[in-house]
């Protein structure tokens, strides 16, 4: 059972969400017992972290994009504007777990297995996670290394271009050592 499979079988349906917003946060003429609200929210957590996970998809393809022809100032704001949603949604997971593991439970039976359900939903939220940090520090390892080879290159051609006008300033001073030679040879 992966994140994927909560909330399919067994218990009772659930509308697709793509946000984590509480289901008993919203106005209901029947009223929830514990069991259905903590089930709704463990589903809602398993969408949660799908979303999560698909967001690091795309974060690891713009990432790919670092140091190609498609870099500019457009892929750098995809990037941090990525980066941003998966702070706040990993955020949202990290309450909403937090949330569900304080949470009282009445039967013992129900307590287990929402326990092991949290737990494999905690693992594969961590290493989601784990894979989203991989990628930022990949990323900026890219940038570094795209930035002192550019810095390199400036400091190459810099280089070079000083070489020749340190060889064009010593050629003048040689011109004009021989040219001094050979005045001072016709005049004595």
């Amino acid at each position: 059972m992966s994140f994927q499979d909560v909330g399919k079988s067994g218990g009772p349906h659930r509308p697709h969400r793509s946000n984590l917003t509480s289901i008993s946060n919203r106005p209901s003429a029947i009223p929830e017992n514990k069991s259905s609200s903590v089930s709704n929210s463990l589903a809602q957590l398993s969408d949660g972290i799908l979303q999560y996970q698909r967001n690091v998809g795309i974060l690891e393809k713009i990432a790919r994009q670092i140091g190609t022809p498609a870099d500019g100032a457009e892929l750098q704001t995809q990037f941090d504007v990525q980066v941003d949603v998966l702070n706040q949604l990993g955020q949202r997971l990290e309450n909403t777990l937090r949330r569900l593991e304080t949470d009282e439970q009445v039967d013992r039976t129900e307590a287990a297995k929402r326990r092991a359900t949290l737990v494999k939903l905690g693992r594969d939220y961590r290493r989601i996670e784990a894979s989203y940090k991989n990628i930022l520090l990949e990323a900026k390892q890219k940038k570094s290394r795209l930035l002192a080879y550019k810095q390199n290159q400036n400091n190459s051609s810099l280089s070079h271009s000083q070489k020749r006008e340190t060889s064009v300033e010593e050629e003048q001073i040689s011109l004009q050592f021989q040219m001094q030679q050979d005045v001072s040879f016709f005049f004595f």
